[in-house]
């Protein structure tokens, strides 16, 4: 297996990203998606990270463009009403703490494929905790990076040329581990 990596989020990193990334919309489910509907109604591509945040958006009658989940949430297992016939399903192996470098090529391959059209729904056996930063990379300008933060409301990022410089510093910032080292 030698030529795989992953990023490590660091004890040091933790306490940044704990900020959100975005604009946090407080409130108790659904109320935060109540207020940022029009935003997400608006999007011309719109990625959820997280299994509350899809299906909520979802029974709102908004389909994102790329819809990236776990089947857990608050570390116990969730099975969200996401179910549509009509998406493009990736599923991707990344452990919790990390982004895998399948990680990130299935958040690209997911972009690319949703630029053409079809919904784009990852599936991620592990974790998806950190997946909003290489959404935010590889999402286009303008785009709606759309993530919870629990137990106090959701964030929603506009991508911008800032916002995607925050998250390749703090991708930077994380340690590479090369599997077999």
């Amino acid at each position: 297996m030698c030529g795989n990596f992953y990023f490590y989020l660091p004890p040091s990193l933790r306490k940044e990203l704990k900020m959100p990334l975005g604009e946090l919309v407080r409130g108790e489910i659904p109320e935060p998606y109540r207020k940022i509907l029009p935003a997400l109604r608006r999007a011309s591509f719109l990625i959820t990270v997280g299994d509350v945040v899809t299906e909520n958006v979802i029974r709102l009658g908004v389909h994102p463009s790329v819809a990236i989940y776990d089947h857990r949430t608050k570390r116990k297992e969730y099975a969200p009403s996401v179910g549509d016939s009509e998406v493009v399903f990736l599923t991707v192996k990344n452990p919790p703490g990390t982004i895998t470098k399948a990680l990130l090529n299935a958040i690209r391959k997911g972009v690319e494929i949703a630029g053409r059209g079809k919904k784009v729904h990852i599936k991620v056996n592990g974790e998806e905790d950190l997946a909003a930063i290489p959404a935010v990379l590889y999402a286009p300008y303008e785009s709606l990076v759309l993530y919870g933060q629990p137990d106090e409301g959701v964030v929603l990022i506009k991508v911008t040329p800032e916002c995607k410089r925050r998250c390749a510093r703090i991708l930077a910032n994380m340690e590479v581990v090369r599997d077999g080292d």
